[in-house]
């Protein structure tokens, strides 16, 4: 009969208790972490952007199609943007060109180079490679890049001098958000008179109005 008191339990029935709270506890960890991604219908990739134009606006304007994937960040990117920065990431990025042209401009042995893609072009990016896609005037792109929070990489900012190509500001982070997590670090930048001076040859970087104020 149930009469409200609370039982009391033996030294080894409180250690089997705690043990299997506590496998119960590492097994639903594990599970939530290990959660399979639904799976999606396929859909026609031309259609979405006929429908999504409008929300790829500049400055960066992308947007990742698979928000809830487990291992990769897939991203429908427009121009034009206004980022100057270099990405630095320690993994591979796929660019796979629909519309107009882009300019992936790269930092290599310290020189400046850049990678020509128009419509059906594609380029498989180097890790540990500074890049800055330069989008031109009605472009769109596909971006396919690996998930890096929690898995230990480092993603990073870095601005080179338009006159002399010196470094002046780089900043790392761990990235949780492709579409959140780079303007914060874009204004800081650019807020800064200071950051956006080269300290070789003097030369202050231009800034834009996008990236000013809240």
């Amino acid at each position: 009969m149930v009469d409200g008191t609370i039982p009391n339990f033996s030294i080894e029935s409180k250690t089997i208790l705690n043990f299997f709270f506590s496998s119960f506890c590492l097994i639903f960890t594990f599970t939530l972490k290990n959660k399979a991604m639904a799976i999606s219908k396929p859909f026609n990739l031309n259609k979405w952007i006929e429908d999504n134009r409008d929300k790829l606006k500049p400055p960066v304007g992308n947007k990742n199609l698979y928000v809830d994937a487990d291992d990769y960040i897939v991203m429908v990117v427009a121009g034009p943007n206004a980022r100057k920065d270099y990405h630095y990431n320690e993994t591979e990025e796929l660019f796979y060109q629909l519309e107009g042209h882009i300019q992936v401009i790269i930092q290599e042995d310290g020189e400046r180079k850049v990678m020509e893609l128009g419509p059906g072009d594609m380029y498989l990016h180097p890790g540990k490679v500074p890049h800055s896609p330069a989008r031109g005037d009605n472009s769109i792109g596909l971006v396919i890049e690996r998930k890096r929070a929690g898995t230990g990489y480092t993603d990073g900012l870095l601005w080179f001098c338009d006159n002399c190509n010196h470094k002046i500001h780089e900043v790392y982070f761990e990235l949780f958000d492709v579409e959140k997590d780079f303007l914060p670090h874009f204004k800081n930048f650019y807020n800064s008179e200071a950051l956006r001076t080269c300290d070789k040859c003097g030369t202050v970087m231009k800034t834009d109005p996008r990236f000013i104020g809240d």
